[in-house]
């Protein structure tokens, strides 16, 4: 079964009761093939998406929106919901390890905490945790804690029921676009807009040491800005290996001549594994990155022409092995529980699920 990030290790421990053990579906990876992978179902909306996820027990499909509003789908009946109260844009999302809560982070600054179990959820907590975008939010893996950074340089780590501020830290010299505990739970990881990675150590309150991610940046000479920060960031379900989406090669980034990257770093060394680049004639950014549970990877990208792609990499290898193209650009990534499928938030405003195997094998998404 394949989890999202700090969920991974939560998974293995007895917070989950039987009900959701019972939910848990036999996999069949020799049914699994990435270069068979098709689309199965479309989710539409009305304006572009930002963002998605899949909870845990894949019950529910979530996106965020250019119309600032975080849209939910059930994932047997297709049935949507919306929820509203959001300031701006919202760019990252977490669950609880059943399912029924929702963390959902606005570039207005702000983390909403939603109980799906309600039919018209409303937003039961809202933490102000940044002054300017908070960009991201993730879940501790024992369930306990909530990490969320932004435009004021922080990093910041949360009591999950009460919303208290339990720590924070300082460090980054730029907006900090990503954060993710490690699964082992004793630390977090922060990357910046310039490539800086930090490491928090969350005993000792400190940092720990950092990673160079330098080339996942680039100065805009045309709008004379600085460009690049993650897209999207996770570790590998054992914490052996941290994987950073984003852009190098820097042209002119409002133009989108630029080229998606997917840095791969070997977390007890801290050296980089290995850069990953699509073909030549991609340009644009690379906006999710996931680890499936047979050990290859996904990355989904968003070209300047409006496209998109996936790309899949086996590990230990320096190139992608198969590359899908998309009818639209990819804004975000993530999978289900069953490993079969994935979903991609699309810019023409739905996300599609696809499934990973032969189509004469499909069951109904």
């Amino acid at each position: 079964m394949i989890l999202n990030n700090s969920q991974a290790i939560a998974a293995k421990k007895p917070i989950l009761d039987d009900a959701i053990e019972a939910r848990k579906p036999a996999i069949d990876y020799d049914a699994i093939d990435p270069v068979k992978t098709h689309i199965v179902a479309e989710l539409k909306h009305t304006v572009p998406l930002t963002s998605c996820r899949v909870d845990p027990t894949s019950r529910f499909i979530v996106a965020g929106a250019q119309d600032l509003d975080v849209h939910i789908w059930d994932y047997k009946t297709k049935a949507k919901r919306t929820l509203t109260g959001h300031t701006s844009w919202v760019r990252s999302f977490d669950f609880s390890a059943d399912g029924n809560t929702l963390y959902s982070a606005c570039w207005g600054g702000d983390i909403n905490v939603w109980d799906l179990r309600e039919a018209e959820p409303k937003s039961k907590m809202t933490i102000p945790a940044h002054k300017g975008s908070a960009r991201w939010v993730r879940i501790s893996p024992d369930q306990t804690k909530l990490a969320t950074c932004g435009n004021d340089l922080l990093v910041k780590v949360w009591e999950r029921k009460t919303g208290k501020l339990l720590q924070s830290f300082a460090g980054h010299e730029r907006h900090v676009y990503a954060v993710d505990f490690h699964p082992s739970g004793k630390q977090l990881v922060s990357q910046d807009l310039m490539g800086v990675i930090h490491i928090w150590d969350l005993e000792t309150g400190k940092q720990a040491r950092s990673l160079d991610a330098s080339v996942m940046t680039g100065y805009d000479k045309k709008f004379a800005a600085d460009m690049g920060g993650a897209r999207d960031l996770q570790f590998s379900p054992d914490g052996s290996e941290l994987a950073t989406a984003g852009i190098t090669n820097v042209v002119n980034s409002f133009a989108g001549v630029q080229d998606p990257i997917i840095m791969l770093f070997n977390w007890k060394t801290g050296k980089e594994n290995t850069r990953l680049k699509p073909d030549k004639t991609f340009e644009g950014i690379a906006w999710g990155v996931r680890y499936h549970p047979e050990g290859f990877l996904i990355g989904a990208g968003a070209n300047r022409s409006g496209k998109g792609e996936l790309w899949f990499r086996k590990p230990g290898e320096d190139e992608f092995f198969h590359t899908m193209k998309l009818p639209t650009a990819a804004r975000g990534l993530d999978l289900l529980s069953d490993a079969r499928h994935l979903i991609v938030a699309h810019s023409d405003s739905a996300v599609r699920i696809y499934r990973m195997t032969e189509e004469n094998k499909q069951k109904q998404a």
